[in-house]
């Protein structure tokens, strides 16, 4: 470990994401938690609207108040922690997949604004240094809509539509592209920026998430 990290951790102590237990600088959480909360030691996965999706974490308890703090209370700390987690998954469920970039779900500009930042942006930029690939910002949210998480299952599939433009200057015709966000529920909103980017023509779309909400009613999403 170099003296800067040393340094850093000295003064600033790395915490668990879950539980904000003081941990070692080179532990992503701590035992407790990693024992719980990942009791499957193998990612969920499902699909959103016909592409595959991969993702870390039953969206609930401990996780459910990591995300929360993260898009609202502006924990992004935490995003490297929970990144490191994530590219494993992707490994694992993708290990013959030649990516050849990252990118991420949008946020309309004016919630971006308010909010200071766009969490999914700030995971791609993490999952790019671990999987050493170019993050690249190939979507625009061009339609500002509700909140999925307030709408019922059949709302959220209408309420996205149109919403999504492929953002101008972007490259993908035969590209891997690993398209990622913070949480899967319906599968709508990754859905919706699928298909869009695969007007680009892409050689194919994978998708990755911390958290899968969906899981909760459907158990035999977990393989």
């Amino acid at each position: 470990m170099s003296i800067k990290r040393k340094l850093i951790g000295f003064f600033y102590p790395q915490r668990c994401p879950f539980c904000n237990t003081i941990v070692r600088a080179e532990d992503i959480a701590c035992d407790s938690c990693m024992q719980r909360i990942r009791q499957v030691q193998r990612p969920i996965l499902r699909g959103a609207a016909g592409v595959r999706c991969v993702s870390s974490f039953l969206y609930d308890g401990k996780v459910r108040r990591l995300l929360i703090r993260v898009k609202f209370h502006n924990r992004t700390q935490h995003i490297c922690q929970v990144a490191a987690i994530l590219k494993k998954d992707i490994d694992a469920c993708y290990a013959k997949v030649p990516f050849d970039l990252i990118t991420y779900v949008p946020m309309h500009i004016k919630d971006q604004k308010h909010r200071g930042y766009n969490q999914s942006e700030l995971l791609a930029k993490e999952l790019g240094k671990l999987m050493n690939l170019p993050v690249a910002d190939t979507l625009v949210k061009v339609k500002r809509t509700k909140k999925q998480h307030s709408l019922t299952y059949s709302e959220r599939r209408t309420n996205l539509r149109g919403a999504f433009q492929t953002a101008a200057g972007a490259v993908l015709k035969d590209k891997t592209v690993l398209l990622v966000d913070d949480i899967i529920t319906s599968g709508s909103t990754l859905g919706y920026c699928a298909k869009e980017l695969s007007k680009a023509r892409p050689a194919m779309i994978c998708c990755a998430t911390i958290a899968n909400a969906d899981a909760l009613a459907d158990k035999s999403a977990v393989i």
